[in-house]
């Protein structure tokens, strides 16, 4: 008996057993393109800050809050468009998320007075915020069990790429053509990508049966995963949602059954990105300050960022054999104590200079450490939510990561100021102390294949 004459269709059956290889290696390029844009956008204003100082006639320091709009706005477009993706799609939430921090960037490239720049880098920022929680639910709810995370570490590990493609363009542009150009660049880059996404980029089918006169949609996009024509509209399509919430937006996220685990992601990822915020915004400063020069403080957030690529790969194939919550925890006292033997070096007496090359081990330790754990995470977050909240939950989790941010902004200075450079790093390693009770509170880790039963089916 032919498969479109079956009463009721599994959709997370047939979306699991699906090759890698075809519409759901589509999604994950996409998805993937999305966050190199994002990381692109997401850095653009520092690549450009030192001509923009210069031609706006202000310090360089009074461009912090235009710094601070950015997170801010990615927080609440996290707030907002994540709780979007689960009303209207994750489909829609993506297209107007890159059409939004496209065009705030490229009105970006207009500023003439430094409120305007706030302005614009906020509406950036809510655009930013929205694309990353949406296009991780569409990985998760496409990708096979088998490479979830794998597949969305790759994707999120684009976000730093893009931000080296971002630096590599500006070097080049901004010398040429002036600041402005580079927004111009950065601004009509997302908007051809959605143009193109319009005519590509699926609907989550997980999604689909999850809403209500979409099945001739569903089974369109189904037929596209299996490569034949097997599903109609006029099938009864079925989805696991037993232990759903019954609403949605932040009233699911915080729902009985997901409320710790809520809580759990939310202490995570503020912990978590506070110590990553300190590093990109402050690392720098406080190696000059003990009297390394500006290149060799370079190179240490260059070593920082790049051990954290290529150990969020490493982390997300172990994540897939060993389960997430003793393998993350055990990153994260690892990074903490890389921070606390920084402090150690540093703290050395001043006509002793420390080691550069332990301090660059160091911090390619704590990079590898505490970014892997930050870019798995959002496969965790993926996981713990069903279908009905997905982009809310990790929503939610990624903008309370930005309010972590933007303390890092504000605290990395005063500790900086008060602590010195020793008390600088134990202090961010004592905040990891935090991220690590969240993820030994997390309920809903993903689990071993080594020592699973079955492979879970994602809701």
């Amino acid at each position: 008996m032919g498969e479109t004459s079956r009463a009721n269709v599994d959709v997370g059956a047939v979306v699991d057993s699906a090759r890698f290889w075809g519409l759901p290696s589509l999604v994950m390029a996409c998805a993937a393109l999305v966050m190199v844009l994002d990381g692109f956008d997401i850095q653009i204003i520092g690549f450009a800050a030192p001509a923009l100082a210069a031609d706006l006639e202000i310090e360089r320091a009074a461009l912090a809050p235009a710094f601070a709009a950015s997170l801010i706005g990615m927080a609440f477009g996290a707030f907002a468009l994540g709780p979007f993706g689960d009303r209207r799609g994750r489909r829609p939430a993506i297209l107007v998320s890159i059409v939004v921090f496209g065009l705030g960037t490229l009105a970006t490239a207009g500023a003439s007075n430094l409120e305007l720049l706030v302005a614009l880098r906020f509406v950036t920022g809510i655009g930013l915020g929205g694309a990353l929680p949406n296009a991780t639910a569409l990985m998760a709810e496409f990708a096979p069990p088998k490479v979830r995370g794998q597949t969305i570490a790759a994707a999120i590990v684009g976000i730093p790429l893009g931000g080296m493609l971002g630096a590599a363009i500006a070097a080049k542009v901004i010398s040429a053509f002036g600041w402005p150009t580079l927004f111009v660049v950065g601004g009509l880059l997302p908007l051809v990508t959605a143009l193109a996404l319009y005519f590509v980029l699926p609907e989550s089918p997980r999604f689909l049966a999850a809403s209500r006169g979409r099945e001739s949609e569903l089974a369109g996009v189904l037929n596209r995963l299996a490569k034949e024509n097997r599903f109609s509209a006029h099938q009864t399509f079925t989805l696991p949602s037993d232990l759903a919430p019954k609403r949605a937006g932040i009233a699911a996220v915080l729902a009985h059954g997901w409320r710790l685990d809520s809580l759990a992601l939310w202490i995570i990822f503020i912990s978590n990105l506070f110590a990553v915020y300190c590093f990109f915004n402050w690392a720098p400063v406080v190696l000059t300050k003990i009297g390394l020069d500006l290149a060799t403080a370079v190179k240490g957030s260059l070593i920082f960022n790049t051990a954290g690529v290529v150990g969020s790969i490493l982390v997300s194939w172990l994540v897939a054999r060993l389960g997430s919550r003793w393998l993350l925890a055990a990153l994260v006292v690892i990074g903490a104590l890389s921070l606390v033997y920084i402090g150690k070096l540093v703290a050395g007496p001043s006509d002793s200079p420390p080691s550069v090359a332990s301090i660059m081990i160091a911090f390619a330790i704590a990079g590898c450490c505490i970014l892997s754990v930050q870019v798995t995470m959002y496969a965790v977050a993926a996981h713990v939510y069903p279908t009905q909240c997905r982009s809310a939950g990790v929503g939610w989790a990624a903008g309370m990561g930005r309010l972590g941010g933007v303390l890092s902004a504000f605290v990395g200075g005063v500790l900086m100021a008060r602590a010195g450079a020793a008390g600088f790093f134990v202090s961010i390693a004592a905040a990891l102390g935090l991220t690590v009770v969240g993820v030994l509170m997390l309920q809903r880790h993903l689990p071993s294949s080594l020592t699973a039963t079955r492979v879970p089916v994602l809701r």
